[in-house]
């Protein structure tokens, strides 16, 4: 069996599609080394280029728009790349086309399988964008449904997709995701002096890193944290670490403006943390809060969890399956409940302590080689429902 995997996002290892893409590709051949492996992937920009795993080989492909219209570039390489590479290839092998993220082509001379992460364009209407990203949305729910099958990262992002896209459920298959290798435990002195160093945060402070979009939810921790600093129950820094991708205030609300109302400027640190960093604030932090509203998976909490923090996140959506009993939880809209959760674990050592033990037993359950292996078992699924 032949596997042709849609690489769009080889060449961006530091995006989430791309750190999906990266550790699978890694590690199929591993679990499953009787399959043959392709990775299709853009024309390289000049020094762009990553090498792939032993065991895989990279077609590069050109488009007509290549260095004139970025949108239509993605465009030709899913809907005509794609297809084109999978007709070429099952010429002379039984084929299986994986398109790593939501964007499978709509006519395929080979069976599908598409991993759809999260439908949040579909599911939360400030996401929706502009008439542009609407009709490509409406394009790839459309082809999504001439799937063989699809992955997804959760339980949660399974019924939610089962739902909203009217797709079988015996043909959805939720497969946990893991964390880089990176993300562990380290020694906690040394990772405090580095971040004081860097970033002039010494303990205690609450570290969040992740998107600062509306679902993101982060209003409800800052105001949870101003609150503890105005009953005098900690002197806790809270960090965020992240920037706003774009001035749209529905989508990206004013967090600056909302720090400055609540007169907090000096308790709270606005801080851009490199990707080669993110281990070092996770072992630092006394403690990592994730108050997100919706999560396909959730992979902050996670990575933190795998360095040893201590974690409170939100009890919606995918983020029980990944954090388990291992973390606090509270409702993300629970104002209230976020104040006691942080202050309860900003002045508990022990429970702190706690948590580190259960967030290190947590994360170990997640492992790239058992996301790798129970895609290998649909590869077979699928092979052998077309035969």
């Amino acid at each position: 069996m032949h596997i042709l995997i849609n690489g769009i996002f080889w060449h961006q290892p530091n995006v989430g599609s791309g750190q999906y893409l990266h550790n699978l590709v890694r590690w199929l051949p591993r679990v499953a080394p009787e399959y043959r492996y392709t990775l299709l992937v853009p024309v390289a920009e000049k020094g762009s280029a990553v090498a792939p795993p032993e065991g895989v080989a990279v077609w590069e492909l050109r488009t007509p728009f290549d260095g004139r219209n970025e949108n239509l570039t993605k465009l030709w390489f899913e809907q005509i790349g794609v297809p084109m590479a999978a007709r070429l290839i099952i010429a002379h092998h039984p084929t299986l086309v994986h398109i790593p993220y939501f964007a499978p082509p709509l006519h395929s001379p080979a069976p599908v399988i598409t991993t759809v992460g999260d439908i949040i364009p579909l599911a939360l209407p400030e996401y929706r964008g502009s008439a542009k990203v609407r009709a490509y949305m409406a394009l790839v729910q459309r082809a999504v449904r001439q799937s063989a099958h699809l992955l997804t990262f959760s339980a949660f992002s399974k019924a939610d997709i089962v739902a909203r896209l009217e797709f079988p459920a015996a043909h959805v298959t939720p497969i946990l995701l893991a964390t880089d290798e990176r993300y562990r435990p380290g020694d906690v002195v040394t990772a405090r002096s580095a971040v004081a160093a860097r970033y002039g945060l010494h303990e205690p402070f609450i570290y969040y890193v992740g998107g600062l979009d509306a679902r993101k939810n982060l209003e409800v921790l800052v105001r949870a944290f101003a609150r503890l600093r105005r009953r005098g129950a900690t002197q806790a820094i809270l960090a965020i670490a992240g920037r706003a991708l774009g001035d749209d205030q529905r989508l990206f609300p004013n967090l600056d403006a909302l720090i400055a109302e609540l007169d907090i400027v000096d308790a709270v640190r606005r801080i851009d943390v490199p990707h080669a960093d993110g281990p070092l604030l996770y072992q630092a932090c006394t403690l990592f809060a994730f108050p997100s509203r919706y999560e396909g998976f959730g992979l902050p909490p996670l990575e933190a969890m795998a360095c040893g923090a201590p974690v409170v996140a939100s009890n919606a959506s995918s983020l029980p399956e990944v954090v388990g009993d291992a973390a606090l939880v509270v409702d993300p809209d629970d104002i209230e409940g976020w104040v006691e959760a942080l202050g309860r674990a900003l002045q508990n050592e022990d429970l702190r302590a706690n948590l580190r033990v259960r967030s290190l037993e947590q994360a170990a359950h997640f492992t790239w080689r058992q996301t790798a292996a129970e895609t290998v078992r649909v590869y077979a699924r699928v092979a052998e429902e077309q035969t």
